[in-house]
């Protein structure tokens, strides 16, 4: 029982910080750009793939905690042309064996163009 109630602490405690976690739409803004930049100046595949890419979705700090049972979230700016067009949130939770606090950052380039019907 006493296991149980740990686990809940625990997650009550990560969500609480992954939600807390957010930026101002500028500072936001400003972190995702200077991310990719790092990240193409770093990385020569990746200004390759930034260079054909229809958008990028930039997500400059994503927070993941969890001990058992875990949850990750942040916040990110779609850049269509090398304009911001979009603000967007990632957000997961997992199981099975971890424990710690992860902060890291991703781009999605968005190649191809989605035709609906």
């Amino acid at each position: 029982m006493k296991a149980t109630k740990s686990i809940r602490i625990l997650m009550l405690a990560a969500f609480t910080i992954l939600t807390t976690l957010s930026a101002s739409a500028d500072d936001l803004t400003s972190q995702s750009r200077a991310a990719l930049q790092q990240l193409v100046a770093q990385n020569p595949a990746a200004a390759k793939c930034k260079s054909k890419a229809l958008a990028v979705l930039v997500f400059p700090d994503v927070m993941k905690a969890g001990f058992i049972i875990g949850a990750q979230g942040g916040q990110g700016i779609l850049f269509t042309h090398g304009r911001p067009n979009g603000r967007y949130r990632t957000v997961a939770a997992s199981y099975g064996l971890q424990a710690g606090v992860q902060k890291y950052g991703y781009a999605l380039f968005l190649m191809n163009k989605i035709m609906r019907d």
